[in-house]
């Protein structure tokens, strides 16, 4: 019977394939402008597209001649490139832009730039650099950084004086507490003096230049009593940033709207998930989730634990080991949530672009399962295969006891987050010869799939990372001809599973490596400072397969006081931030904003003006 019925075979991929290019072709086949490589052959560019695999191929192709980035952005073409080089990205922008009628404008071009951001992430092209020192005296420099904003009213936390915040000296500075802990879209939170007022901070925003500074109502003066400097939680996010604590509550400030909201919570709370404009609690009893928006300003109670996600009880932020962090240094993001009675691992992530969705993500030591849960009800159990490399590499992190928790972190820009990463030991987990692996377990929202990753160097212990579009940011040493010691962050590429062993991938103490500068794309050689068996903060023996390196400002030579020093990576498909103590440098990928590069342009033509009278003839 179906062979009397040929129309309705399935045709094959290649037919699809020239079937689409066909259509596409003929739906810009009216441009005027034609040339020899419109004119090409369907089938030739059917054999083209097959190999278009990287960011930098799918690029080039669109920049042949108008015919070709008619085609390949055509609504038939571009899902098909963006599912074979990025899964999730075609669910990412078709759930950004869900509107029908735009997407043949709005989707072609929304992956054309996604596709040109990754492109000059994974290849080093950083627009700019600047490295920062994190102090209160900006404020009052002739060439200041940052300017402050004070839009926030008073009455609402917002500082517009330093000599307002009681118990803050800004002359003695040096000897506060300074902690630089979060990182969001362009912001960094910090807090002047961690210790004795853990509830005033100040953000930054590195694309404006214009600083905020928030403090907790209520706190004036509380500042020696023990209550009020325990147990404060915080979190920032794109658009929202929390302080809160059990005794004196939750207070929320829109970045973008320069108001504060107070949030009531039915209990303590250990956690805190920021997206847009939602916040997600962790209640510490039960593991209740709280779910509140800025729009509502209501409270909604979530019993994920009747859903069958897991079992009810009291949970707590940290208690883990990971080896590499002494306990002060440790980042916030190294910090999971965990149930105190079983120590089943615990995290939540919030659907980036529909608010009724959020996961709740569970370990315990057996099973790494997503738990899908949209308008309160469970939708979804997502588990991941025990023969997957995600399993085997979040198993093999567990029997060698090198981490300890479960917190998400974004690794690419449309819907992948990080689970965890872990030191994995020198024993191979591929089938590549390569000594010493880093684990990476990653999961992606829209295509509910799991992702292991590995990269390839030599630590002993976890150091601090950071992955985006699996490029993995470690932290390593370089000295200069003259013995000055540079700290530099390397990117390191994911295993390909290669069994062959290439030399000439392998940087290893004593030899030179290239690193780009801080402040431009110019290569100059570094070497490879050796390791130092001795030294509380884990440094590299040995990196492979690196994609670039990129020089931070500052110094790398430690006092004793310098290795309890936060040292931490974060970063988005915009910037990448190396922070160590109360100094970070910020990498800028993409295009500079209008108004500080005419600002350039100014300054240069000024230098060149004035260097021109100078050497002007009297």
């Amino acid at each position: 019977m179906k062979s009397l019925l040929p129309s309705r075979h399935k045709p094959p991929p290649e037919k699809k394939q020239l079937a689409l290019l066909q259509s596409a072709a003929n739906t810009n086949s009216t441009s005027p402008i034609q040339d020899f490589f419109s004119k090409l052959p369907i089938e030739l560019l059917l054999l083209i597209f097959q190999h278009l695999t990287t960011s930098a191929d799918i690029l080039s192709a669109l920049n042949v001649c108008r015919a070709w980035r008619g085609i390949f952005l055509a609504p038939e073409i571009w899902p098909a490139l963006a599912d074979r080089h990025a899964p999730g990205l075609t669910a990412y922008i078709r759930a950004s832009c869900p509107t029908i009628e735009t997407e043949s404008s709005t989707h072609g071009s929304t992956f054309h730039s996604a596709l040109l951001q990754q492109h000059l992430h994974l290849s080093g092209h950083f627009t700019h650099a600047t490295h920062y020192v994190a102090r209160l005296d900006d404020l009052h420099d002739l060439d200041t950084v940052f300017r402050l904003s004070k839009t926030v009213p008073v009455a609402s936390g917002g500082v517009h004086s330093l000599a307002s915040v009681a118990g803050l000296d800004p002359s003695a500075e040096d000897d506060h507490v300074l902690r630089l802990k979060l990182y969001s879209h362009g912001r960094v939170a910090w807090w002047p003096e961690g210790w004795h007022l853990p509830y005033f901070s100040i953000i930054d925003d590195l694309r404006t230049r214009v600083r905020r500074m928030y403090l907790f109502p209520g706190q004036v003066g509380q500042g020696n009593h023990d209550e009020g400097q325990r147990g404060w939680k915080t979190a920032l996010g794109e658009r929202l940033f929390v302080m809160g604590q059990e005794a004196a509550g939750v207070c929320v400030w829109h970045l973008d709207k320069d108001e504060m909201k107070q949030v009531e919570l039915p209990g303590a709370f250990d956690r805190c998930v920021v997206e847009r404009e939602s916040l997600l609690f962790v209640g510490r009893r039960w593991a209740t989730v709280w779910i509140w928006t800025w729009g509502t300003g209501l409270v909604k109670g979530i019993n994920v634990a009747a859903l069958g996600c897991y079992a009810p009880g009291p949970v707590t932020m940290g208690g883990q080991i990971v080896l590499g962090y002494p306990p002060n240094p440790r980042p916030a993001p190294k910090v999971g949530l965990r149930f105190r009675d079983t120590d089943v691992k615990l995290d939540f992530i919030l659907h980036p672009t529909n608010p009724d969705v959020f996961f709740a993500i569970t370990y315990d030591e057996l099973d790494l399962v997503v738990h899908e849960i949209t308008s309160g009800k469970l939708t979804a159990r997502i588990v991941c295969p025990h023969d997957d490399l995600a399993y085997r590499i979040i198993q093999r992190s567990r029997t060698v006891n090198t981490v300890h928790y479960l917190r998400h972190e974004r690794c690419d820009a449309y819907g992948g987050y990080c689970l965890m990463t872990a030191w994995i030991g020198i024993e191979p987990v591929c089938e590549c010869e390569y000594a010493g692996s880093m684990g990476s377990v990653c999961f992606n929202v829209h295509t509910k799939r799991f992702t292991g990753l590995v990269h390839h160097c030599l630590y002993q212990r976890t150091p601090d990372t950071h992955l985006w579009n699996c490029l993995l940011a470690v932290g390593v040493t370089g000295e200069e001809e003259q013995g000055n010691l540079k700290p530099v962050v390397a990117l390191l590429m994911p295993c390909d599973g290669d069994p062959r062993f290439d030399p000439a991938l392998k940087i290893e103490e004593g030899l030179p490596f290239p690193v780009r500068s801080s402040t431009t794309r110019a290569e100059r050689p570094l070497i490879f400072a050796p390791f130092e068996p001795n030294g509380i903060r884990p440094r590299a023996e040995s990196l492979y397969r690196m994609a670039y390196a990129l020089e931070a400002g500052g110094g790398a030579k430690e006092t004793g006081l310098d290795v309890l020093k936060a040292e931490w990576l974060n970063g988005d498909d915009k910037t990448l931030v190396y922070v160590h103590g109360k100094e970070y440098t910020v990498w800028t990928f993409g295009k500079r904003p209008r108004k500080e590069a005419k600002k350039e342009e100014r300054a240069w033509r000024s230098r060149l003006r004035n260097a021109m009278v100078k050497k002007r003839p009297s």
